[in-house]
């Protein structure tokens, strides 16, 4: 390989790693999991084949399963009030790591 398509090459890994990294790929499903377990549990299933405790609390692998639950819809959703849900303030991080949670339990057809 060339001098040339070696920088090119490495230049093109650093820029797809920049880009992964500002696109949440520093997100830790793991950690989203424990945050969940610690504050949503109380109402929500967050595990598969669980019903909830709150009958009326969907499960997070059902919201997982609607089509209209993307990573962007989901921080919407945690960053607005409503009636039935605690008001919880997340850190960026943690709302980085629940929304891949909950995006690592979607369903790959």
């Amino acid at each position: 390989m060339s001098k040339r398509r070696a920088i090119g090459a490495g230049l093109a890994a650093a820029i797809l790693m920049a880009m992964a990294a500002l696109n949440g790929a520093s997100a830790d499903a793991v950690a989203g999991k424990e945050l969940a377990e610690k504050w949503c549990a109380e109402c929500h299933s967050i595990l598969p084949d669980r019903l909830s405790r709150n009958l009326a609390a969907p499960t997070f692998p059902e919201l997982a399963a609607e089509p209209s639950i993307t990573q962007y819809s989901l921080r919407a959703f945690l960053r607005s009030q409503h009636e039935t849900m605690p008001q919880i303030t997340f850190t960026r991080e943690q709302m980085d790591d629940i929304v891949d949670y909950v995006m690592s339990l979607k369903p790959h057809d």
